[in-house]
């Protein structure tokens, strides 16, 4: 169980997957009937929801889009008991993929819009003593700009937080991730 305030406290994007199912045989140059299913992702979205499951009641500092669906990301993240206050909610703050499977339920073709991570920096700078000082660990999406993890590295080591973890993105390939 969380000792601090902040528990285990995740940094990273949202990412909305966004995909596409045909009815039938997939045609790439045609249209194609099928269902499209959203579905809240992002390596460190879905890190700290996993956390949070096991009752461990993490903060995720994070960014949203100003949106909708923002707001339902953010929603689902409180319902599971996610620490959300340090989170901003700006235009376009989440990341997309956008991903068309063909008939075998194999990749067919994909987009993707990764999200300006920067107002991470900001949130570090101005809550980083309070964030870090009341945590129990640190998980970092690996794949952030430099000066957000240089920032985070010097608020753990003022702070004297020596568990610090990194997650990675990877690749999606099939309709089975």
């Amino acid at each position: 169980m969380a000792v601090n305030k902040n528990g285990i406290v995740v940094l990273g994007a949202i990412f909305v997957d966004i995909k596409g199912f045909p009815e039938d045989i997939y045609v790439p140059d045609g249209r194609n009937a099928g269902h499209v299913e959203y579905i809240h992702g992002g390596v460190s979205r879905n890190v700290v929801e996993d956390i949070a499951n096991l009752e461990l009641r993490p903060t995720f500092l994070g960014i949203a889009d100003n949106t909708a669906l923002g707001e339902d990301v953010v929603r689902k993240l409180q319902r599971h008991k996610v620490n959300t206050e340090y989170m901003k909610e700006i235009p376009n703050g989440m990341g997309t993929w956008l991903a068309v499977f063909d008939h075998n339920g194999d990749l067919a073709g994909s987009i993707s819009q990764r999200p300006n991570l920067m107002p991470i920096l900001g949130i570090l700078e101005e809550n980083g003593d309070e964030i870090i000082a009341n945590c129990d660990s640190v998980v970092a999406e690996i794949d952030m700009d430099k000066d957000i993890i240089k920032k985070l590295v010097q608020l753990c080591e003022k702070h004297e937080k020596k568990n610090v973890r990194c997650c990675q993105q990877h690749e999606h390939r099939s309709r089975k991730t």
